[in-house]
């Protein structure tokens, strides 16, 4: 069996025991204490999430999957926050190891980066708990305003680093992305849409420069 091939069916185990943990609280609350909703209220709060986040069960996977590899993606989807830990934490392991992503060693590094990364996030999240109610109050408000920065100036800093491996392919997604932004948002695409059709865009843009470079590498 190969090593793909393992690591998916493991994936596939491990996945569906947490999917199915996640619903033991809730089935034990209700009948424990009778208080499920009705199926139909149910069906509705999914109905709510997936129109609100639904088009990111697609965009994530397909976006983060070159840099984590398949055995980084099980862990990250497993234990959560993909976009602002795992994918990052791939990725910056793979930059300090000097590998490739989508390369065999770039996928072991990622996933080596996002099995540390939950180690880590784990236990600042246990530390966290502990003392960071008490700590983050008394933190001036600027500080606690500047947190909503935190994620964009991570993806920002991502794209910049892997942008230096083809300026001319970086600067095209940038300015094409933030065109098919503020165009789709005037006649009003919804953000989720609009985030899938940057992703796409910078896919080929991507791979026609490489194409191209491949070609001008094979007549030389």
């Amino acid at each position: 069996m190969s090593y793909n091939s393992s690591v998916i069916r493991n994936g596939r185990i491990t996945m569906g025991l947490a999917i199915i943990a996640n619903f033991i609280p809730a089935i034990y609350v209700g009948f424990a204490y009778d208080v499920m909703p009705p199926i139909g209220v149910l069906f509705q709060i999914w109905g709510v999430v997936a129109a609100s986040y639904g088009i990111t069960w697609i965009i994530q996977p397909i976006a983060y999957y070159p840099t984590m590899g398949t055995a980084g993606s099980y862990i990250g989807w497993l234990a959560g926050s993909c976009g602002d830990i795992r994918m990052p934490a791939a990725a910056m392991a793979q930059k300090v190891a000097r590998v490739e992503a989508g390369t065999h060693e770039g996928d072991v590094i990622g996933t080596i980066g996002v099995a540390c990364s939950v180690l880590v996030s784990a236990s600042m999240v246990t530390l966290f708990v502990l003392i960071g109610t008490q700590v983050i109050p008394l933190l001036p408000e600027f500080i606690t305003e500047s947190f909503s920065y935190i994620l964009p100036a991570l993806f920002g800093a991502i794209f910049v680093d892997n942008a230096r491996k083809n300026l001319k392919a970086g600067i095209l997604t940038l300015v094409c992305g933030m065109l098919i932004l503020h165009f789709g948002t005037m006649i009003g695409i919804n953000s989720g849409i609009l985030t899938l059709l940057i992703v796409v865009l910078g896919i080929l843009i991507t791979r026609v420069f490489f194409v191209a470079d491949k070609k001008k590498a094979a007549k030389e």
